[in-house]
Formats: structure tokens, sequence, C-alpha cells
């Protein structure tokens, strides 16, 4: 026979466990069990309460104590992320890799991406949206970024909106920079001249800071992109005395390698110290003769008439008169060798032109011409 215990008779989970804390009697044993009416009955059922112990009745107090007990994180808190709803988990979302967001490494990654594919053409909104971030971020890009950008844009020839020109911020960025790369120094020479308006931009202060820099880390620049630099300079009309003597010292140590300049290099050579009127005689004198060997090694090719004739001409702006008789000899059989060599290519030409039309010509038959039905005229 069981005793006669007191049941107390509760409707909810909360109760219970207020009456545990605030209470606590000896001898009474809990014992939870639902209310009989339809309203209750359909609250019982209800997802919201799943988990509880509303709808259990439990019988004694061990039981009670083993129950984890109800939260209030929503319906639907039986589903685990990333096993049955992904949805549920807030994923990380990379901003930074749209490029309409990008940052500073996902805008030189997608110019050298475009650099690589020179070829390709790439639609106008691409550039417009390149172009937008990368005037936003130019406050943050380096001068070797700055060149990366503007070499992106030149190479593929973009035309855009006036508010999309991204040379004249690189131009504005490279004012206040300091500490340029050799590379930099090259590219942005060479592009900015012919990309900004010199009325708009001041261009000429520009290429002179950038000639000095130049003159600074000559040791990062070969002697062919210091030629191109004193090019550069020469189209704009600035002369850059420290600058030339600079270059003219790396090029007379180059001068002692055998092997290590080309015709094109001392053609340009000259013209630039032509240009820039650095009429250095000694450093003259032994770019004619190395042109003069160089020429003699490679008559025929059309690469030594051009090269000799450069240098013949940038010692005679320069007022030099003692020009060497080998040079101007070698500069006369190259270009009779040149002459002779075109000559030949073109009589070549003629005469495959007329292999071509034998070779028809002895191909055509009777059967070539059309029917007698088809004639007017033909003999019936």
């Amino acid at each position: 026979r069981a005793p006669a215990w007191p049941i107390l008779e509760l409707c909810s989970c909360e109760s219970v466990l207020l009456f545990l804390n605030m209470h606590r009697p000896r001898g009474i044993c809990l014992a939870l069990r639902p209310l009989q009416s339809p309203l209750h009955k359909h609250l019982l059922q209800s997802p919201w309460l799943v988990g509880t112990t509303a709808s259990v009745p439990l019988q004694g107090l061990s039981a009670l104590q083993h129950r984890s007990f109800g939260t209030t994180d929503g319906p639907f808190r039986h589903l685990k992320p990333n096993e049955i709803r992904p949805g549920f988990v807030n994923r990380k979302k990379h901003y930074n890799e749209v490029l309409i967001m990008a940052d500073i490494r996902k805008l030189l990654e997608t110019a050298q991406e475009v650099l690589s594919q020179p070829s390709r053409e790439f639609p106008k909104p691409f550039w417009e949206v390149l172009a937008k971030r990368c005037i936003q971020s130019m406050h943050l890009l380096k001068p070797m970024e700055l060149a990366i950008i503007s070499r992106t844009f030149d190479v593929h020839n973009v035309e855009l909106k006036p508010r999309y020109d991204v040379y004249h911020p690189i131009a504005e960025q490279a004012r206040c920079s300091k500490h340029f790369p050799g590379l930099a120094i090259l590219v942005l020479a060479e592009v900015l001249p012919r990309k900004l308006d010199a009325e708009k931009a001041d261009l000429n202060g520009l290429l002179k800071m950038l000639g000095r820099q130049a003159a600074d880390v000559m040791w990062e620049l070969s002697v062919s992109h210091a030629v191109r630099v004193l090019e550069a300079l020469t189209v704009a009309g600035i002369r850059d005395a420290p600058l030339c003597s600079r270059v003219a010292r790396k090029l007379a140590a180059q001068l002692e390698v055998p092997g290590a300049l080309r015709l094109e290099d001392l053609a340009a050579a000259a013209s630039a110290f032509a240009g820039q009127d650095h009429r250095d005689l000694p450093l003259l004198l032994s770019i004619a003769d190395a042109t003069a060997v160089l020429c003699e090694e490679a008559l025929s090719s059309d690469d030594a008439a051009e090269a000799s004739r450069r240098v013949l001409d940038a010692l005679e702006q320069l007022g030099v008169d003692e020009v060497p008789q080998h040079l101007r000899g070698v500069a006369a059989r190259a270009a009779e060798a040149a002459i002779a060599a075109a000559a030949m290519g073109r009589g070549e030409r003629l005469q495959a032109a007329g292999n071509t039309s034998t070779d028809a010509s002895a191909s055509f038959s009777l059967e070539d011409l059309p029917s007698g039905g088809s004639r007017p005229g033909a003999m019936r």
C-alpha cells in the first residue's frame, strides 16, 4: 500500500522549478499532469513546447532532475547547422574579393592578370569599375603600384569618360611620392607624357622629378632603360645634364664588356645624347667604334644600316668633326647591302607571281570554257 503522499498538479515546468527552489517541503512527490481542456491540449501539442516536460507526466523527483528543460531560441532548435540546413550558418562574406569593393591586393592581382593578356578584349563595364576603384584607392598606392595601374590601362588603350580618367590621379599621387624604383620611373616617364594633357597637368615638373629620381637609382636601371628615360625627357623638351652624366658613365662601363650592348642600344644612346645636347667626345667616339664593329658582323641586315645612319646623324648634330672613316665605310656598305637585299626580295616576289600565273595558264583547258548553250553566238 502506497503512502498517501500529497500530489501537486502543475501545468508547466516553470512552476515545478519555482516550487523546488522556493519551498522544497519534505515528503512531497511531484507529478506533472496536463489539464484536460481542449485549449490546453492544443498548446501542449504545439512545436514550441517540443522537448519540454509539460506534456510528459513524470513520476518521482529523480526523473525530474535528469530532464533538460526547454529554451527560448525558436521552434527549429533541433536542427543542427552544417548538417541538415547549411543556410542557418552565417558565412563570412569576402567583400574585398569583389572588384567594386576590392582592396589593394585585389586591384594589383586584377591588373597583373589583365597585363598578362594583352590581346584579350575586356568589356567596358569592367574597365569602368576597375578605374573607379583605382581612383578611390589612389592615395594608398605606392610608386610601383602606380606604374602597374598606368601600364595596364595603356597596354589595352582603354578609352573611358573623363570621370574615369586614372592618369591625372596617378600623376598627382606620383608628385606626392618619394623613393621611386627604377622600373616605376621608366613606366611613368613613358606612359604619362602620352596620356596627359600638358596644359591641364604640370607634366614638365613631374618629368623633372622623375629625372632626379632616376639619377639616384641608376643602379636599378639597365642602359637601354636609362636611355628610354632620356628619350622621354627629350620629347617633353626637358634637358637634364646630371642624368645625362650618370647615363654616360654607365654606358662607358658597359662598352668595355664585349657583347653587353646591341646595335639598337648604341644607336638609341647616340640619338638620346644628341637630343639632350650632351657632347662627350670620348664616349661618342667609343660608340662609333663599337657600332662599326657590330655593323661589320651583321652587314647584310637592315639593323646595321639603320644603326649606323642614326649614329652618324647624332655625331653630325652634336658637331663632331672627327667622325671615324671606317664607320662611314661600314655605313655605306650596309646601305648597299640593304638595297641589294630589298631588290632581291622584290625580284623573288615577282618571280613567284610569274610562276603562279604560268601555272594557272598551264592548267587551263577547253573544259574551263563555258558550254556552247551558255554562250551567246556560239557555233551550232
